[in-house]
C-alpha cells in the first residue's frame, strides 16, 4: 500500500512555491536515503497547489512527525 503526502500552498505564486517545496523534500529524501516513488507539484486553482510524494505506507508516520503535511491519504 502507497501513501500520498501532500503539502498545500495558496496565492499568486502557489507553483512555483510547491515546486521549491518539492526540490526540499527531494534533498531532505536523499539525505536521509528515503525511498520515494514519486515527487510531483498540481495547480488546483488559480492561487492553490500542492507539492507530494508518494512512499510505502510503513513510512508514514516517521515522515508525518518530521516533514508535517498538511494531508495524507492512501493511494493504490
Amino acid at each position: 500500500m502507497k501513501a500520498k503526502l501532500v503539502w498545500t500552498f495558496s496565492g499568486e505564486g502557489s507553483l512555483k512555491i510547491a515546486e521549491h517545496h518539492v526540490l526540499h523534500l527531494k534533498y531532505f529524501c536523499e539525505i536521509e536515503k528515503v525511498d520515494v516513488m514519486e515527487f510531483g507539484t498540481e495547480k488546483q486553482t488559480e492561487f492553490t497547489s500542492i507539492a507530494f510524494m508518494i512512499v510505502q505506507k510503513e513510512l508514514v508516520d516517521t515522515l508525518r512527525q518530521t516533514l508535517k503535511p498538511h494531508k495524507g491519504f492512501l493511494v493504490e
